[in-house]
């Protein structure tokens, strides 16, 4: 009886449906990870291959409360997104709006923000650096990680933007005097530390300050348009943000690995 009444069960207001979807459902992220959101845990220092973190958890969650297999890949980013882009994965994690990615991806509500640091080092600029809105780095040599979004810069200056790989190889162009400037996400910067990366071990080396002038930044899943799975997984994540921030779960997940805000 009980497996005939299922289907009219989960159309009840207030009830969530189960995906109907593709099983697993893929998704990718980042392979340098974006601590404390995506990130391999850790034992003595040493990576274990089981992701975690504030984003991953959410959507084991998620999965768990839909009912569905989840799989999430961290391949390079340029890769991770052309596959969603063209629909061999359904989704990638943890990105900001562009104008590029509101015509090519679904957007979910958003996951959480986080400010934008302008990084310096003390090796090269013993004095400090007067950083306090944009146009203060229009005459600095500015850099940031490849195929990451700057958007909360004007166009001219994330045109200028030299790229690094990785945060380690960032901090290295800092210290060697390569550039001036590094922007880095706070809430990555904080995570890579924790983790005991060596781009922000030694901490005292580097200066830092917040640019008054730029809001947080937000981020986002984005979904593929290339397969109508696409379109429902975003109503579901959707549908279930919303759930769980009425029921405090979000705010409970996110203390775990964020910083209050």
């Amino acid at each position: 009886m009980w497996r005939h009444l299922l289907p009219l069960l989960l159309c009840l207001p207030g009830l969530a449906q189960a995906w109907t979807g593709a099983n697993p459902v893929r998704l990718c992220d980042d392979v340098n990870e974006w601590p404390p959101y995506t990130f391999q845990r850790r034992v003595n220092g040493d990576r274990r291959g089981e992701l975690t973190g504030y984003t991953v958890e959410l959507l084991r969650l998620i999965a768990q409360r839909r009912g569905f297999e989840l799989r999430i890949e961290m391949l390079p980013w340029k890769r991770c997104v052309e596959a969603v882009r063209h629909g061999e994965i359904l989704g990638f994690l943890n990105a900001i709006v562009t104008a590029e990615r509101k015509v090519d991806f679904l957007i979910s509500e958003p996951l959480y923000e986080t400010r934008l640091l302008a990084l310096w080092s003390r090796q090269q600029h013993p004095q400090g650096l007067r950083l306090t809105s944009q146009s203060d780095l229009a005459a600095l040599r500015i850099g940031g990680v490849h195929g990451y979004s700057y958007s909360q810069l004007a166009e001219a200056e994330q045109a200028r933007l030299q790229r690094a790989p990785h945060y380690e190889s960032l901090v290295q162009m800092l210290h060697r005097g390569r550039i001036d400037v590094a922007l880095v996400n706070e809430g990555v910067m904080l995570g890579h530390a924790a983790l005991g990366s060596p781009a922000f071990a030694a901490s005292a080396a580097l200066g830092q300050t917040v640019l008054q002038d730029r809001l947080p930044s937000r981020f986002h899943l984005m979904f593929t348009r290339a397969r109508p799975e696409g379109a429902r997984l975003q109503a579901l994540v959707n549908e279930e943000l919303e759930a769980l921030q009425r029921s405090g779960e979000l705010a409970r997940l996110r203390a775990q690995f964020l910083s209050p805000s």
